[in-house]
């Protein structure tokens, strides 16, 4: 029974519910509804790379670096000019916020892509598959 469950496991459970869920921030719902036609390791890696380049634009920002070449807003424009479109979504969602707003949205996001991608070897273990 639990092998039959594990076989139709839908990944993007965790992400659904994100996408309605009332209690979150309207910011956060559009985030897990973007987050949700990628894939697995991918989402998570592309996700988590954003929200480190906003992390680092909020510490410069905190730290009144304000030049154009600094590490981290040439570290966005090279993920920016690699044109992944998952990537630019999520970088038009928050790109109007506060840095620090923005990369706390990115980072719970990268969290919970993180989450869904771990699910994949335990299932994988249980129906014999590798990952």
């Amino acid at each position: 029974m639990i092998r039959d469950y594990l076989a139709s496991y839908d990944y993007n459970l965790p992400l659904d519910d994100a996408a309605v869920d009332p209690d979150l921030p309207l910011v956060r719902r559009r985030l897990a509804s973007l987050a949700a036609s990628e894939g697995l390791d991918g989402g998570y890696y592309e996700a988590q790379e954003m929200a480190e380049a906003f992390l680092d634009a909020a510490r410069e920002a905190n730290a009144g670096i304000e030049a154009e070449d600094s590490p981290a807003r040439v570290r966005l424009r090279d993920i920016l000019d690699r044109d992944l479109a998952y990537q630019h979504e999520l970088f038009d969602e928050v790109c109007q916020l506060p840095l620090a707003d923005a990369a706390a949205h990115l980072a719970w996001l990268a969290d919970l892509m993180k989450r869904r991608a771990d699910m994949a070897p335990p299932i994988a273990a249980v129906l014999g598959y590798r990952h």
